[in-house]
């Protein structure tokens, strides 16, 4: 499920990867939620529920996403896709959104967020486990945007009931003229510095001229999976052509960046 994306773009600069705030999100599903017990109350000595997703404390959820401090805003839904739970940040996103609990994702939002979204989380709804897609919308200020977008399901024992994550974030902001030049050395760093330990060994690996069967050897991906992370690679960095990475590289290096 990936949109079109313009070649004109600015890009946007994060702390930290999207996939470390994933990994955040992974580990606080992890803490708050089992399926080896179904008794619908918190476990004994531990702050996981054990619960059917219609009766968790939302107030007390949305306070602990917060909490997190991620960059990316983050909401959850149940199996009908109602909402849950959500972080300040993707209120934050949408500030003249209301987000109402046991609701669907709010009319407010912009037409074409609440079409990706929603059929990605009826996607998750269908039994998806995991699901990673980028498409354009615009933010609250009007602006046409790549947004970013990672779903989580989590399954309960009792009562075939699921719980879906999904955490959300601009990356870009497409710019108006498509005809400018691609991205300066700045901002391909910034783009760089997003990529996972996994996409970085793709391209050192690219820039010392290694085969794809090398480099799926070497991150322990197949051939196809680094075929598809390279053409996102190429994708993000506005390139065609896997030599331009091994420019972007020597140009990095020779600046002291990398």
């Amino acid at each position: 499920m990936v949109q079109q994306v313009s070649a004109a773009i600015h890009r946007l600069a994060y702390r930290r990867p999207f996939t470390e705030d994933r990994r955040v999100v992974d580990r606080w599903l992890n803490t708050h939620f089992s399926a080896a017990v179904p008794t619908g109350t918190p476990e004994a000595g531990s702050n996981r529920l054990i619960s059917s997703p219609s009766n968790l404390p939302v107030e007390s959820f949305c306070s602990s996403l917060t909490e997190l401090r991620l960059e990316s805003g983050v909401f959850l839904m149940d199996r009908q896709r109602k909402l849950i739970a959500w972080n300040q940040t993707f209120e934050d996103l949408f500030v003249e959104v209301e987000f109402i609990a046991t609701e669907s994702l709010p009319s407010g939002l912009p037409k074409e967020m609440v079409q990706m979204l929603s059929g990605g989380s009826e996607l998750i709804a269908l039994g998806a486990l995991e699901l990673d897609y980028s498409f354009q919308a615009k933010d609250d200020r009007g602006r046409m945007c790549v947004w970013d977008v990672s779903s989580i399901r989590r399954e309960f024992v009792s009562g075939g009931s699921a719980i879906n994550a999904t955490l959300v974030r601009p990356v870009a902001i497409l710019k108006a003229d498509a005809t400018e030049d691609g991205l300066s050395l700045s901002e391909s760093l910034l783009v760089y510095q997003q990529f996972d330990s996994v996409d970085r060994q793709i391209c050192e690996a690219i820039a010392m001229g290694d085969t794809t069967g090398d480099i799926a050897t070497m991150v322990g991906l197949t051939r196809r999976s680094v075929e598809v992370r390279r053409a996102k690679i190429l994708e993000r960095l506005q390139f065609t052509r896997p030599v331009e990475i091994v420019r972007l590289l020597v140009r990095l290096e020779e600046n002291g960046l990398l």
